[in-house]
């Protein structure tokens, strides 16, 4: 959870923000070069995820900006809710739509890289993580894969779990 924090956390600051998605949307669409009109429609994708999946306390209040202990205290929250799973699966799916920048319905590895770019995760680390997550070695990471990987990742409690670094190496948990 500290690891997707530091992923989400563009700017570095300690806090998440809707302004941290919008970066980030800004970086990948330069990374692929989209036009204006592919950049709103993922720039209007990470506003709609931080407004569904991020931007509520654990009351539901909503809130401006989350520290990254309240943020894993709110995710373990809701690993702990009966819905857990239906909402984790929710949330994985945004996210796959979110990096397919093209809307074809896979991810290919440009489209993978530009999401490290976008979250100031270096590039390089996106190949290692893309061939993990494409299990049929087909050159793309279709839903089905990204879903399985990403569900490894938020619910595993196995150290060596194959897929512990999908957003980049994991963080110390004493920083």
């Amino acid at each position: 959870m500290r690891t997707q924090f530091r992923a989400f956390d563009v700017n570095g600051d300690g806090y998440l923000t809707k302004e941290d998605l919008e970066m980030s949307a800004r970086r990948s669409s330069e990374y692929m070069k989209l036009d204006e009109e592919n950049t709103q429609i993922l720039l209007s994708q990470r506003l709609t995820y931080w407004r569904d999946s991020i931007s509520k306390d654990s009351t539901g209040r909503n809130i401006d900006k989350i520290s990254e202990d309240k943020f894993v205290e709110n995710q373990l929250v809701n690993m702990n809710d009966s819905n857990c799973r239906e909402i984790l699966f929710d949330a994985i799916c945004s996210r796959f739509q979110m990096m397919d920048l093209d809307g074809d319905g896979l991810i290919s590895p440009d489209e993978h890289a530009a999401i490290f770019y976008g979250f100031n995760i270096p590039t390089e680390h996106s190949k290692k993580v893309f061939d993990i997550i494409d299990s049929d070695s087909d050159g793309f990471i279709t839903q089905e894969e990204f879903v399985r990987a990403l569900t490894e990742f938020d619910l595993t409690e196995n150290p060596d779990n194959e897929y512990n670094e999908c957003y980049s190496p994991l963080v110390d948990n004493e920083n």
